[in-house]
């Protein structure tokens, strides 16, 4: 499973102060320590300014200097065209874009970016006027509409990582089981498409987050999932990972689960 490490966001308050103070120390520190955890994206997320062009400036700081400490690519999360191509023109290799959705102006605005520049795509299953749906059949959807149109910009299925969507499970029994539903069906309508989720929506509003983020990233991950956002410094939540593979039959002879073993990442 990939990890997209989800550490280099300005709704975290150190994270935010060392963007505004242009701290470079603190986020190549940031960027490092998450790549050599596992990590095989860095989400990049500086979205707190409400100008796009002031945002665009931070992604234009941040890219290079994240590259430089990280050798590895980018996930560029933000919701403006502009930013995202101020990221895109200081990105080394292939980009990822944080997100799309089932919104047709959405599409319109970034699909076109995904294809010339061959980005990757998180692509949420949900649009303007459904919100987010019920149900796994509207969310699969959603899903199948996006990729329609993202092959018509030239966007493979192989590239897209869709989002199922995953809500709190103290306001619904059920969201798990909705999601990994709808993770199912995506995988099965959309033969070579991946999936994507962040995993501490689950477990808001009830105690013992951590503990639920690793029970659903086991279960989400044995219905197919193909990455997840997170902590990849979360050394418990990346042996979880590990095994979780191991017993899904996704590390032939256990060499990733023993490899992990002999370096000690499996210490929790």
């Amino acid at each position: 499973m990939e990890i997209i490490g989800e550490k280099i966001n300005t709704t975290r308050k150190a994270v935010e102060a060392a963007v505004r103070q242009r701290d470079a120390a603190f986020i190549q520190d940031l960027a490092r320590r998450q790549a050599e955890a596992g990590a095989a994206f860095l989400d990049v997320n500086s979205g707190l300014p409400l100008d796009p062009e002031e945002e665009a400036a931070d992604f234009e700081w941040l890219v290079p200097l994240i590259q430089e400490a990280a050798d590895i690519p980018l996930c560029l999360d933000t919701a403006h065209p502009k930013v995202i191509e101020a990221g895109l023109r200081r990105h080394k290799g292939r980009a990822m874009i944080n997100s799309v959705n089932g919104d047709p102006a959405v599409l319109e605005s970034i699909l076109p970016l995904a294809g010339r520049h061959h980005c990757k795509v998180i692509a949420l299953t949900t649009s303007r006027e459904k919100k987010i749906p019920a149900g796994s059949a509207e969310r699969l959807e959603i899903a199948k509409a996006i990729a329609r149109r993202a092959q018509d910009h030239g966007v493979p299925l192989e590239d897209i990582y869709f989002d199922p969507l995953v809500l709190s499970l103290a306001t619904d029994q059920k969201n798990a089981l909705v999601f990994l539903e709808t993770l199912k069906a995506i995988k099965q309508e959309l033969p070579g498409a991946r999936t994507v989720s962040g995993l501490s929506n689950i477990s808001f509003g009830l105690p013992r987050r951590k503990l639920l983020n690793q029970a659903f990233l086991v279960l989400a991950g044995f219905a197919g999932m193909d990455a997840a956002i997170a902590d990849p410094t979360d050394k418990a939540l990346m042996a979880m990972v590990t095994a979780s593979e191991a017993l899904a039959n996704k590390d032939a002879y256990c060499a990733g689960y023993l490899r992990a073993f002999r370096e000690g990442r499996l210490d929790m």
